[in-house]
């Protein structure tokens, strides 16, 4: 089983209007069960050796927070760039050592705003904010990202017989007090691109991001693609890292 932890940035509720953040993203990150546990303890081991303290404890910040540690707010005020840069790094190297799969889907929150204002798109019409699409497309791309998965182990014939067992199912782990809502799988498993979704278990579980390593690596994951979407043109080391060592694999758009 495939523990899919949910990233996101750049969420405003309804609204659209915050000309700082026109994208909407989600991540999910694919953390195979047998490899959770080591994971989890290379991030407490890379929090010890930055925090003297593992996260949550006195000296250390409840957890990282992207936009926090990138642009030096909060407990990292006091951090000079050398040293945020030093620990981003270090927390995207768990991912690339791993080659842990990341796919991610965005919508153009403007775009939605304007789309559902001249009321000539059926699909923004459909939705009551820009978060319901884009995690509709999450969640398709996951179930897309299963089933290739699933056949990359059978052979042709097993292909062309059909009725193919299952091996590899996604559970999506999503944060407690974000967008993510349990009632987004229901309507997205009973939709015409869901009704196919054999490798999704059918319920969300939510966790406390403090506690979940995955959901602070895949909320950074998040964090860069939307910096990348905003200004493609611009250099962007971290975003570039995780593509080109295979962790963001596969970025959907929501088109309106």
């Amino acid at each position: 089983m495939f523990l899919t932890y949910v990233g996101e940035s750049g969420t405003t509720g309804k609204s659209a209007a915050d000309p700082s953040q026109p994208h909407l993203v989600y991540t999910g990150l694919l953390v195979h069960e047998s490899q959770s546990i080591s994971m989890n303890g290379e991030f407490s081991a890379l929090c010890r050796r930055h925090f003297g303290v593992p996260l949550g404890e006195q000296g250390a910040p409840a957890q990282i927070r992207p936009v926090d540690v990138y642009q030096g707010l909060g407990y990292f005020a006091s951090w000079p760039p050398l040293k945020r840069n030093e620990l981003i790094q270090d927390c995207l190297d768990i991912m690339v050592r791993r080659e842990t799969p990341v796919i991610a889907s965005y919508i153009n929150k403007n775009e939605f705003a304007e789309a559902k204002a001249a009321g000539d798109s059926p699909m923004a019409m459909m939705w009551e904010s820009p978060t319901e699409p884009v995690v509709n497309k999450f969640l398709f791309a996951l179930s897309m990202f299963l089933d290739e998965l699933n056949m990359s182990g059978l052979s042709g014939d097993q292909i062309m017989e059909g009725g193919q067992p299952i091996a590899n199912f996604g559970l999506v782990v999503a944060q407690t007090g974000t967008s993510v809502q349990p009632g987004f799988m229901t309507e997205f498993l009973r939709s015409d691109e869901g009704l196919d979704a054999t490798g999704l278990i059918q319920d969300i579980c939510f966790v406390d991001p403090e506690h979940s390593v995955g959901n602070q690596l895949s909320n950074l994951c998040a964090y860069f693609v939307r910096r990348w979407l905003q200004n493609p043109d611009r250099p962007h080391p971290y975003f570039d890292g995780l593509r080109e060592n295979k962790v963001i694999q596969v970025i959907y758009p929501v088109t309106v």
